[in-house]
């Protein structure tokens, strides 16, 4: 659900940039009506409830167990490492993220076989 200064974390594991892109972008059918993104139907996320704007996702190209390293350079970095690395400890290692700001996540699908729900914190 919308809500604002909250941010909600999923990390997974991707072949490359192209699959991650595919993975979340919308697309549309003949009539111009959008097509939830694999992304969505996956973890049950109703496209309306976010902006794309508040999207961060990107394909790191290398596998890290260390939250701080995947998280290294996303916006408000400084705030949301520190809040994360405190909450949660990761069992495997990833190579991609997807950040939704303004966003609670419900938590109703923690994995989807490419991506894990990691956590919301609130990045103010």
């Amino acid at each position: 659900m919308e809500k604002q200064g909250i941010v909600s974390i999923w990390l997974g594991n991707l072949n490359g940039e192209r699959d991650l892109e595919e993975y979340v972008a919308l697309k549309y059918n003949e009539d111009g009506d959008s097509i939830p993104s694999p992304f969505f139907r996956d973890f049950h996320i109703n496209q309306y409830e976010t902006d794309e704007a508040f999207f961060e996702v990107e394909w790191l190209g290398e596998n890290s167990k260390d939250i701080a390293k995947l998280l290294e350079g996303v916006s408000y970095e400084e705030v949301i490492i520190p809040k994360v690395k405190k909450y949660s400890e990761l069992n495997k290692t990833y190579n991609s993220i997807i950040l939704i700001y303004n966003f609670a996540y419900s938590g109703e699908v923690h994995s989807s076989g490419k991506f894990n729900f990691i956590l919301c914190t609130n990045y103010n």
